[in-house]
């Protein structure tokens, strides 16, 4: 995953704080836009809310 955040920009980052954003950038994307083929081409977010939707509803005693 990472070679993939550093080729995704391609730019030369000088401090850890501009590291630190860019991974965090990229992980946002990964996680709620990038469509995955293994998810039946969905986020990650979007097949974990689907997945919750279809769970059973329990009541706690």
């Amino acid at each position: 995953m990472l070679g993939q955040c550093v080729q995704r920009n391609a730019v030369r980052l000088e401090t850890r704080r501009q590291a630190k954003d860019e991974v965090i950038d990229w992980l946002v994307w990964y996680n709620s836009r990038r469509l995955h083929s293994t998810l039946g081409y969905m986020s990650p977010m979007q097949y974990e809310q689907h997945w919750l939707a279809d769970q059973p509803k329990t009541v706690n005693l």
